[in-house]
């Protein structure tokens, strides 16, 4: 079906009506051609990535078009990525090899979501990213890459290693998404928004970490209100945690919300050189 579509001339819809599709290899799917809805998705190659959005090997048409993965579940195991968006010209920078998310589902992967070249403006809305190792991570080194991309919704939970790992400078918009259970719940080197929930037991190690990459914007939390952040069976006298969050440079910042349990750790509620104000914008003391 995809093979037709791209013998084309024009975009395609696939409609695959609640089906289940075993794939052995991976789907290269044209974000500029094709929107497909409503499948089941088992993934079950050893290597690589079950689905691959890019333009790579395709003309460009720069047609004014959007195209989506709609109520579409994904199945695999931590040796393969789930969904990776990636574009590898070094030229054509009005490539953008991004696809809008609407009710997805990625579970068991290695990298849930993983972000390459040339993919910006990413929209993904109640997406579930779950029970893998990372649930959403940005490649390192990328280029013409992370402008501002929005997650609307949705959870991100259970992954043994991270939440996210953002590994090189980008933009989000977390608006109502709740990050629950993760190894750690965010480790972040670019700008953040956040509107929503983060739930986690104490693990013993910071869940949320805030670097930097050289030469451009430290990596910053900025959390709404009436966002939350609670640790569950925190004991005050004993914390296991350093700290709930880890800065590393002193541009590093941080606004934290209104409902917080928990927050706290052995050297304090927020460990490092990072500013840290109160959803009020008055100076944050760890005491």
């Amino acid at each position: 079906m995809l093979n037709g579509c791209y013998a084309g001339t024009h975009g395609c819809l696939i409609d695959l009506q609640g089906t289940t599709k075993n794939l052995t290899r991976t789907l290269k799917i044209n974000p500029e051609l094709v929107t497909i809805r409503n499948a089941t998705f088992e993934c079950r190659m050893t290597s690589g990535t079950c689905l691959y959005i890019s333009q790579d090997g395709f003309p460009h048409h720069d047609w004014v078009r959007t195209n989506r993965l709609e109520g579409i579940t994904l199945h695999g195991n931590r040796s393969i990525d789930g969904i990776t968006m990636n574009y590898t010209g070094d030229n054509n920078y009005n490539v953008n090899a991004a696809m809008a998310l609407f009710n997805v589902s990625i579970q068991g992967f290695n990298h849930g979501i993983s972000f390459g070249n040339n993919v910006w403006g990413v929209d993904m809305f109640n997406v579930m990213i779950g029970n893998g190792n990372i649930g959403i991570y940005t490649q390192p080194g990328t280029h013409n890459a992370g402008e501002r991309s929005t997650f609307s919704g949705g959870t991100i939970y259970n992954n043994a290693i991270a939440g996210i790992d953002e590994e090189s400078c980008w933009e989000f918009d977390f608006e109502g998404t709740s990050f629950d259970f993760n190894g750690q719940q965010m480790i972040l080197r670019g700008g953040t928004s956040f509107t929503g929930h983060i739930e986690n037991a104490d693990t013993g190690k910071p869940e949320i970490v805030l670097g930097a990459l050289e030469g451009v914007p430290a990596g910053s939390l900025y959390m709404s209100a009436g966002s939350s952040i609670t640790v569950d069976g925190w004991n005050p006298k004993h914390p296991r945690q350093p700290c709930f969050v880890e800065t590393s440079l002193p541009y590093n910042n941080l606004k934290i919300p209104a409902l917080l349990y928990g927050f706290g750790g052995t050297r304090g509620a927020v460990c490092g050189p990072g500013k840290v104000v109160t959803w009020d914008g008055q100076p944050f003391s760890n005491n």
